[in-house]
């Protein structure tokens, strides 16, 4: 049986607190397709699974890691409608730009992300059970559809407010 002391040096920085092993029957979602999905479905719905692994594997510190960048990538996200919104209103593109999207994606990456491909790399080898996408990716979807007809909702309220003469 490895121990922790078995670990190469490459090996994350997280140390684990639970076990040095891995249950091979512990449901997962794969870290790096999480992190390629959050391409897509936006960087939140990274943190959100990696978020829920790190409470399936026990390590509550960085559960709330997680849940924190998570938060900060749904309040961002929920300004950038307002904003967009509040663009409608008074004329003007007031969004951020594509380049802030692009480094909170990266920022999640480089503090988040990577540390639990590796944990789970390191940790399990590869051997682990794989919890299936469709659900939580539908969800996402519907959640994204959801924001985007809000936004949509108050840039046509801005849009009416602004043509009515007064």
């Amino acid at each position: 049986m490895e121990t922790c002391l078995d670990v190469p040096l490459d090996a994350p920085s997280i140390i684990p607190s639970k076990a040095c092993s891995l249950d091979a029957s512990l449901p997962l979602w794969n870290p790096r397709a999480a992190t390629c999905l959050g391409l897509l479905l936006s960087p939140a719905f990274s943190a959100y699974i990696h978020m829920c692994n790190w409470d399936t594997l026990g390590e509550d510190e960085q559960s709330l890691e997680a849940r924190a960048w998570c938060g900060m990538m749904l309040g961002y996200f929920i300004m950038c409608g307002v904003l967009i919104g509040l663009g409608g209103i008074v004329g003007r593109d007031l969004a951020p730009p594509l380049s802030a999207t692009i480094g909170i994606l990266a920022g999640w990456h480089a503090w988040g992300g990577r540390a639990q491909e590796r944990y789970i790399a390191v940790i399990t080898n590869g051997a682990y059970t794989r919890r299936p996408w469709r659900r939580v990716v539908l969800a996402a979807l519907a959640v994204l559809l959801v924001l985007m007809m809000l936004v949509v909702l108050v840039v046509m309220a801005a849009s009416m407010v602004r043509a009515v003469p007064g």
